[in-house]
């Protein structure tokens, strides 16, 4: 094909009247066509590394530029706890208590620093904040257990 040569469109295709021509020739270069989401539903160019995609629904809170420092753990868990590694050996100590919230609250505290090593700060705040609320559940569930039931069932 030589520059003069107009790219050619699928026969399939149709152009939308109101759109112009130039515009309509330039959206089908390239392999990453996608369907758009307005009411003509015509296909437009988009680069492969610039779509939204199902792996990062929460792009609005990603670090992606590598000149932009990670926060730290210790910054993103909540108030009264100082650093991660407290929750983590909380969220451990938790499911000595009770296993069900004690699990939960390891599985959330590890989601939370898989969140902050890929970026995700927002994600990883609202994990960490699941975690800790797991763990107090923990606790009280095993004072519950441990100081009411279990001397209770052993009297009877």
């Amino acid at each position: 094909m030589s520059q003069e040569d107009p790219v050619p469109i699928s026969q399939t295709y149709k152009a939308p009247q109101d759109v112009d021509q130039e515009f309509v020739s330039a959206s089908l270069i390239g392999a990453g066509h996608t369907r758009g989401h307005s009411e003509d539903d015509f296909l437009a160019y988009s680069e492969p590394d610039f779509e939204n995609s199902s792996e990062n629904p929460y792009r609005d809170t990603t670090e992606s530029d590598i000149n932009l420092r990670h926060i730290p753990l210790a910054d993103l868990v909540p108030r009264p706890w100082k650093t991660f590694e407290q929750v983590m050996v909380a969220s451990y100590i938790s499911v000595i208590l009770c296993f069900v919230t004690g699990l939960l609250s390891v599985r959330y505290a590890r989601r939370g620093r898989k969140h902050q090593s890929k970026g995700l700060m927002g994600m990883a705040q609202k994990e960490l904040k699941i975690a800790v609320w797991f763990i107090y559940a923990s606790v009280a569930f095993g004072i519950l257990i441990f100081l009411i039931i279990i001397p209770v069932a052993v009297s009877v």
